[in-house]
């Protein structure tokens, strides 16, 4: 449970049992990016065995995620929250969810391209690139535990996530792109070509949507601190 804090609406007990499930929705997302991430180094490193075994726990997390965000839904029906909240806690819901989306589709693609056609040079920026997303949507999580202990941590937090999002931005743009351009060029298969740009937009689009949820819950941290 999380402890509780200086939020005024989260104080009924109906409330709170949102917000702790919220928590729970949040980890199995981290933990689908997670799945997405062990999956990504082991097709780099050219582990097969271990790259399904990342996109079974992507695609499980990913499931239990998508439960859960009935379970929100389904508690928010029930009138229990000003209008306001409920629109909030909505959209932070639906966002996170998309986090989850993005990262099972990355893993599953994964398996259709072939890794021994890529270079060194690409393989390192990718396992560098699928770490630092992962530590964004980890970071996310972090900023949604402290939003009712310490709604300044909350903001705080928020602002660490933009950057990190900021840093994978720069690393696509001046190493990614390149090396993926470069590699395009080479192979002139154009299957294999989309499935790369497509698993790294879901990569990209994982940060850019964690730092949607980080504003969200930002929002609520200034509005009621």
């Amino acid at each position: 449970m999380m402890a509780k804090g200086p939020l005024t609406w989260m104080g009924e007990s109906r409330e709170r049992k949102i917000l702790d499930i919220c928590d729970e929705h949040i980890k199995r997302i981290v933990k689908t990016v997670a799945g997405m991430n062990k999956a990504v180094q082991a097709f780099c490193d050219l582990d097969a065995k271990k790259m399904e075994e990342g996109f079974q726990e992507a695609f499980k997390s990913e499931r239990d995620a998508d439960v859960i965000k009935r379970n929100i839904l389904e508690e928010l029906s029930k009138g229990i929250f000003h209008p306001i909240n409920r629109d909030e806690i909505i959209r932070l819901t639906m966002t996170a969810d998309e986090v989850a989306a993005n990262a099972k589709a990355a893993a599953r693609k994964l398996k259709y391209v072939d890794a021994k056609r890529l270079p060194s040079d690409l393989k390192k920026t990718m396992k560098t690139y699928s770490t630092a997303v992962l530590e964004t949507a980890i970071r996310t999580h972090e900023t949604f535990i402290s939003l009712e202990r310490d709604p300044k941590a909350a903001v705080a937090l928020s602002h660490e996530v933009e950057k990190l999002e900021e840093k994978i931005d720069d690393l696509r743009a001046e190493e990614l792109t390149p090396s993926l351009l470069k590699w395009y060029k080479k192979v002139k298969d154009i299957g294999q070509s989309l499935l790369m740009k497509e698993i790294t937009e879901n990569m990209e689009s994982i940060a850019d949507l964690c730092e949607d949820v980080s504003d969200i819950i930002r929002s609520i941290a200034i509005s009621y601190s």
